[in-house]
């Protein structure tokens, strides 16, 4: 199996290979290793984007599943960057604060896909990439596979932790997976809410060893990531930061008020423009621990790519 043959730092490459433009019928390589070919590129109405690769050249196929992610975060002043964050984990954060059992069409989706390609390869051995809204559609595909015994592994990079949003079969399932899925936390990104040193998470915690950067946005794009000689992610274990970034995100995700009541009132996000819903969106970059990230952009000047 060509996954098992990678590094740390080979796998980020491999899931930053779903933001380039891969072609239907093209081998994807990292290196000098053929991960597979491109036979499926979905980009579903509801802006779910996945990719699917086939490797038929050991005993057992391997399909290997990149989960795209959103593509806005990567570029944009600190106003764009605000508005894709909004875009990326609105829907996440409008259930985590209303305990609302309503699922965002996106990861219905990737698990619809998911399942169908698992039902398409029965016999293959399944490899799950995803960043940021990639992540959080592959955990959702997860927690609702119906054949577990396929999943060979997962590896998943800066989402949002979304274990509230998931009932008690989903969690089983989550938990029954857990061994194979990993989900990698740099705690100076923006991105990841909701991580905990607990098992309330989808995955296996990999705290990363990571450098705080000036740049969100390079932050979130794996910016902070160390690998030593050997391509081996630098890790560590948790530590009272750690400990720190959760409490507060915590207390961030158990916002109530005004805000909780705007957002299960289900209103239409068109109303995002009302002045209302700005100056929520204001408090909300103002609270807790988002203001940092918010100021780091504000004094990013630029100098070194840092």
């Amino acid at each position: 199996m060509i996954n098992e043959c990678l590094t740390d730092k080979e796998r980020v490459q491999l899931a930053q290979k779903a933001y380039e433009g891969l072609n239907i019928g093209e081998t994807v390589e990292i290196g000098q290793k053929a991960i597979g070919v491109l036979t499926r590129d979905v980009y579903a109405e509801d802006g779910m984007q996945a990719f699917l690769l086939e490797n038929h050249t050991g005993p057992q196929i391997e399909i290997t599943v990149l989960f795209k992610g959103s593509y806005g975060l990567k570029k944009g002043n600190v106003t764009t960057w605000r508005d894709e964050w909004m875009k990326t984990n609105l829907p996440i954060f409008v259930n985590m604060v209303t305990d609302s059992r309503a699922v965002p069409s996106q990861l219905l989706t990737a698990a619809k896909y998911l399942n169908r390609w698992l039902l398409e390869f029965p016999k293959s051995r399944f490899y799950i990439y995803g960043h940021s809204l990639g992540a959080i559609n592959a955990q959702y595909a997860l927690a609702n596979c119906r054949h577990s015994g396929q999943i060979a592994g997962a590896y998943l990079y800066e989402g949002t932790n979304i274990w509230r949003m998931l009932d008690r079969r989903q969690r089983q399932m989550a938990n029954h997976l857990r061994p194979k899925i990993n989900a990698y936390v740099d705690i100076y990104d923006p991105v990841t809410l909701g991580y905990t040193a607990t098992h309330k998470m989808v995955g296996r915690l990999h705290y990363i060893d990571s450098v705080q950067l000036k740049n969100p946005v390079k932050q979130h794009m794996w910016g902070g990531y160390r690998f030593d000689e050997h391509g081996r992610l630098l890790e560590k274990l948790v530590d009272a930061k750690f400990l720190l970034s959760s409490q507060r995100q915590g207390r961030f995700l158990s916002t109530t008020g005004e805000l909780s009541a705007l957002l299960s009132g289900r209103k239409k996000l068109a109303e995002a423009a009302s002045p209302k819903w700005q100056q929520l969106k204001e408090d909300l970059f103002n609270s807790s621990f988002m203001k940092e990230f918010g100021d780091r952009y504000d004094n990013f000047e630029g100098k070194d790519g840092q």
